[in-house]
């Protein structure tokens, strides 16, 4: 299928909704007929599954149905493919699988294509394997790959993701691909025997490092194994290598011998034990230099953005991570993150966060770290600022409880029991003659008639019920949200100037347009020009379009005068890297407020992600007014 017709599909599966053609056109950037048509093309490339149903309403993708037509694909190696892309892999996978090698006349053949199309593929797919260091060679008409043991299996890896559908492996495809059935049992007993060992799994990566146990078991069944070289295995992964030969043997019925488990423990190890249990012996802790290296980076980040993550629990477990991250980085591979991209899009400050801290690292270790890995570090930061933000956001209540006994207390007991983590109980009233009037909590908790119809106040049994406890969870998070979306909407509003307002401005490339919107925030003396030159230096390490259609540079540092939005509205999509956008944001960050500006920051992108709401913000952003318009509508939502 065509890359418009791919995308189109992309978009259906992120929405599981109904979309309707003039919305997926404003998307795709073309007409109405044009979504026709490929919808009829992914329809007819599909068959005989049925991956897409129309209505009234539009167009919806049949997420079964669109799962077993790519498991399909994905377990059959020798289907035909379609697009050039789809054929320059399929080549690739045909000249492996072949252990003499292959023509290309017989590449053609089973492709069911012209040998000047085999001939066009097979170029593409050698620009597919050349970045894994290997060639696709040709000798006396049969064509093989050239590269170490260890570069041809980093192709097989790379094939195996671009098959995917999302960023998470299915295990249940790759167990089929490789013909090793018992993949997911093998999974279910490491998990078991690491924990048992007293390591804590890290979910995320598992299944990562199951598809290199799987590529490694296939290659030495076929006589493809890494060369013999001398191993320095600690005690962890020593350990682990143990339990892999063990477990290996179980359920795959094949030796891999000591260098393959050594490398199998070594990827385990470093991607998939996120943290030891106390039980670990200290062989397991983190090394003096990778704590050292992190309370150093730690202290230039409360210089710059005023956040203090010098928290020992956090600290223990970030610098074992960023040892692991360290040996990665050595040999130049990486952990993938599933969820990296939906990080990057709910959570973008805590995300640039972590970009700032893997840029120090970077300098000081000299190694490169990608979004993946920085994504992992996001994580480590977003559940200690998560869990503060827990305790500091608390909904104040008053309880209304006539004294009877204990009743009042056990009341309160209940509640905090339940909510303890939530709600702060600021006063219990034991008299019926209260005025409610004069009570100034969040909530109020009665169990008696109030005579005022209130929005924050909830009557109860005397002994709390299940209903009663469901009520008063919703009236929390209602007043919670209700707190945050109005402080959140002010601070917003408040960012924007209508001089650094701009529509349909044309941009050659991302640094273009940074220096557009810098000038103006420059010519204001809000930010100088080194602010300017940092925006562009934090892009090029990684994108900042967090959400589709919407751009958000800045610099790492807080160096402006006051917080302040510089935004670009434009009705035609721009190139952003490999991406487009329709809305530029450039925000400079100021040393004050940072803390509260976060949320901010979280609820403008989470406006821009929903593809209505954008777009209902372009056709209504005619002029300033009509953007702040625009854009307080679509926050109220």
């Amino acid at each position: 299928m065509s890359n418009k017709t791919a995308q189109l599909i992309e978009i259906l599966r992120e929405s599981n909704d109904w979309i309707s053609a003039q919305s997926l056109a404003e998307r795709l950037h073309v007409t109405s007929r044009s979504v026709r048509n490929y919808i009829a093309a992914a329809k007819a490339s599909a068959e005989p599954f049925e991956i897409i149903s129309a209505s009234a309403r539009g167009y919806k993708l049949n997420t079964e149905a669109f799962a077993t037509f790519r498991e399909a694909q994905a377990t059959n190696p020798t289907a035909s493919p379609t697009t050039p892309r789809e054929r320059a892999h399929h080549i690739i996978r045909l000249i492996i699988d072949a252990k003499n090698g292959i023509t290309l006349e017989e590449i053609a053949k089973l492709m069911h294509v012209s040998l000047a199309t085999a001939e066009l593929d097979l170029k593409r797919a050698r620009d597919v394997v050349e970045p894994c260091e290997v060639l696709i060679s040709r000798s006396e008409g049969y064509l093989y790959l050239e590269g170490t043991e260890t570069a041809i299996r980093r192709v097989i890896s790379l094939l195996v993701y671009s098959s995917l559908d999302t960023d998470f492996v299915n295990l249940y495809s790759v167990a089929t691909r490789f013909e090793i059935p018992k993949l997911v049992e093998f999974k279910t007993d490491l998990i078991e025997r690491l924990d048992f060992h007293g390591f804590i799994i890290n979910e995320y990566g598992i299944d990562s490092v199951l598809l290199h146990v799987a590529i490694t078991v296939d290659r030495v069944r076929n006589g493809r194994t890494l060369p013999d070289e001398p191993q320095d295995l600690g005690d962890e992964a020593s350990l682990i290598a143990s339990v892999i030969q063990a477990l290996v043997a179980r359920h795959f019925d094949v030796s891999l011998g000591q260098v393959e488990e050594a490398y199998l423990a070594r990827q385990v190890a470093t991607r998939v034990i996120s943290a030891a249990k106390k039980s670990v012996s200290a062989a397991a802790q983190a090394a003096p230099e990778d704590r050292e290296t992190l309370l150093r980076v730690l202290d230039k980040v409360y210089e710059e953005y005023l956040v203090d993550l010098r928290n020992e629990e956090l600290v223990e477990r970030l610098a074992l991570h960023l040892g692991h991250l360290f040996y990665r980085a050595k040999f130049n591979v990486f952990s993938r993150n599933p969820i990296a991209k939906s990080i990057k899009t709910s959570y973008p400050l805590i995300f640039d966060l972590a970009v700032y801290m893997c840029s120090l690292i970077q300098k000081e270790r000299g190694i490169t770290i990608d979004e993946d890995e920085i994504s992992y570090v996001a994580l480590h930061i977003g559940s200690f600022l998560e869990r503060q933000a827990q305790e500091e956001n608390r909904v104040t209540a008053t309880i209304i409880c006539p004294s009877y006994y204990d009743l009042h207390i056990v009341m309160r007991e209940s509640i905090e029991k339940d909510l303890g983590e939530e709600i702060s109980i600021e006063s219990v009233v034991n008299r019926t003659d209260v005025d409610v009037r004069g009570i100034t909590s969040d909530i109020i908790i009665s169990t008696i008639p109030m005579g005022l119809p209130l929005h924050n106040a909830l009557e109860v049994k005397p002994f709390l019920t299940q209903q009663n406890m469901t009520d008063l969870r919703n009236l929390v998070a209602g007043v919670r949200a209700s707190r945050r979306r109005s402080k959140i909407r002010e601070r917003l509003i408040a960012c924007f100037r209508e001089d650094l307002f701009f529509r349909n401005i044309s941009f050659d490339d991302p640094e273009h347009m940074i220096r557009i919107l810098g000038k103006g925030l420059t010519d204001l003396e809000i930010v100088e020009q080194d602010y300017v030159e940092g925006a562009i230096e934090r892009e090029r390490m990684s994108s900042t379009v967090f959400v589709d259609g919407l751009a958000v540079p800045h610099d790492m540092t807080m160096s402006a005068k006051v917080p302040t939005i510089a935004i670009a509205v434009n009705e035609e999509p721009g190139a952003w890297g490999e991406q487009t956008v329709n809305v530029v944001a450039f925000i400079a960050f100021a040393a004050s407020g940072r803390e509260e500006f976060q949320p901010v920051l979280e609820q403008f992108v989470d406006v821009f992600s929903d593809r209505s709401r954008m777009q209902e913000i372009i056709r209504g952003s005619r002029d300033f007014d009509g953007f702040i318009a625009s854009l307080t509508k679509a926050m109220a939502r």
